[in-house]
């Protein structure tokens, strides 16, 4: 005896009402979309790191003295204690003027202490680079999430449209379909 194979016909790849062929396609736009969007956050956030890291020229560190002993403990008035403290210090510049500054500095130093200040080029204290790299970071992942957050919202938003729309149309439809199909049914059913 000889078998002989039949040959099943496959499902559609696509299912059959225009509903749910407009839902994948709307949900593959929308994976698209967040996957550019995870993209966007990723380009924006490197962005937003450049533009708080600043690409101007690097800061320059200068000895300076500290004039006073600085504070032990922060402040009682202080919400957030810091683990630097607010003293004065100075420092002599290369044309020779001679400044003095409120800066930033560790705890408990004693007076005529030797403290590193960074200038910018324009001679102006700024921010140590360490501590601006890790607020750079901060800065550009917060971006980085903030428009991964938005986009989600955005594109949920629009999943939840869309569905909600092929669901009334799909009750609607199945409501035409059985006020024409109901009054055979009730005769058959009798």
């Amino acid at each position: 005896m000889r078998r002989t194979r039949t040959r099943r016909r496959s499902a559609p790849l696509l299912p059959g009402r225009r509903t749910d062929r407009l839902e994948d396609l709307v949900a593959w736009a929308l994976m698209s979309l967040g996957l550019f969007a995870v993209l966007g956050s990723v380009l924006l956030g490197h962005a937003a790191y450049d533009a708080a890291l600043g690409r101007g020229a690097p800061p320059s560190p200068v000895r300076a003295v500290l004039l006073a002993d600085a504070p032990r403990a922060p402040a009682a008035d202080q919400r957030v204690p810091t683990l630097q403290q607010l003293a004065r210090v100075t420092w002599t510049a290369a044309d020779g003027v001679v400044h003095v500054v409120e800066v930033r500095v560790p705890p408990a130093q004693r007076a005529g202490s030797a403290v590193t200040v960074w200038l910018d080029r324009a001679g102006r204290v700024v921010v140590d680079p360490a501590e601006r790299s890790a607020e750079a970071v901060a800065f550009g992942v917060s971006a980085a999430l903030a428009v991964v957050a938005l986009s989600w919202a955005v594109l949920s938003l629009l999943w939840s449209t869309v569905c909600r729309l092929t669901a009334a149309h799909n009750a609607a439809a199945w409501a035409r379909e059985w006020a024409r199909v109901e009054p055979r049914w009730r005769r058959s059913a009798l």
